[in-house]
This record gives structure tokens, sequence and C-alpha cells, in this order.
């Protein structure tokens, strides 16, 4: 499958938090979110702003689900927000049932979705930040499957 690909920067905090908005306006049911980067890449921020664009009103509620391994979110669609950080493999994630919220009727967001990757469909948007300076973080976005090339084209 071809991959397409598109890079961001970011200054800061709030820039991440608005381009995931930007980005959780144009997700649908179905739609899955890999999340790769080292602690402290800007992952749990981007999922914030992915939440909101999603209609989750209290942002608050969403951080990092290390210890409890998913959180779900009550947005225009159900957000369900995956940590793999923990995980061994993907038979963990298996475990806990994530096929089903994957592949059901909401939004996945999976962080270290590295750590699982066989667990994802063959289709889904791999976002790969990077710090660059103490606020800078550089975005990859990198879409496998026409539904996220379209995505991507909608980012610009």
């Amino acid at each position: 499958m071809k991959e397409n690909k598109l890079t961001f920067k970011s200054a800061g905090v709030d820039e991440t938090t608005r381009f995931g908005a930007k980005l959780g306006m144009l997700l649908s049911q179905g739609d899955v979110i890999a999340l790769i980067g080292e602690l402290g890449a800007g992952k749990t921020t981007l999922v914030k702003g992915i939440v909101r664009g999603l209609g989750v009103t209290d942002r608050r509620v969403v951080k990092s689900p290390t210890f409890s391994l998913v959180h779900k979110y009550k947005g225009r669609i159900p957000v369900y927000h995956f940590d793999a950080y923990r995980l061994e493999d993907g038979e963990e994630m298996l475990d806990i049932g994530s096929d089903e919220m994957i592949y059901g009727d909401g939004v996945a967001l999976v962080e270290w979705a590295d750590k699982v990757s066989g667990c994802l469909p063959e289709e889904y948007l791999k976002i790969t930040l990077r710090a660059v300076s103490e606020n800078e973080r550089s975005i990859e976005i990198c879409g496998y499957g026409k539904r996220y090339d379209k995505i991507m084209g909608n980012l610009i």
C-alpha cells in the first residue's frame, strides 16, 4: 500500500492542540490514529486536541491511560484512547478487547502504537511526534489508505 506523508511543525502546546482539533473534526466512525513518539513528545497533548475536534467538551478528562490502558470519551461519536506503553505486545492489547473498539463504532487513538502494530487495521493514520526543542514539535503524518489520503488533503 502506498504511503502518503506530511510534516508539520508546532511551536508549542496550543499549536499542537489546535492541530489536533482540526484533525478531530475530519475524523469519523471507524478511523484509527496510531500515535508514536518518545515520552514527552506531545502524544497526549495532540489527543486533547483531537477529542476536542470530536466534540468532547471537557478536555480535563483526557489524560494518558497508562495505568488503565484505555479511556472512553463521549463526543459526537465514541472515542477510545489507548496507551500501549506498558504492554509487551499486540497479544496483550487484544486481551483487553481492543479489537472490538478499534473495529467498532467510534474513533480509536492508540498511543505507543509501534508496540502493538499487529493490532492495527490495514488502513490507518500514523502520527509520529518528535521534540525539536523544549516547546517545538515535529508532527509527521502518514496515511495508509484512500480515506486517510483524503483526511491528509484536508489538513493542508
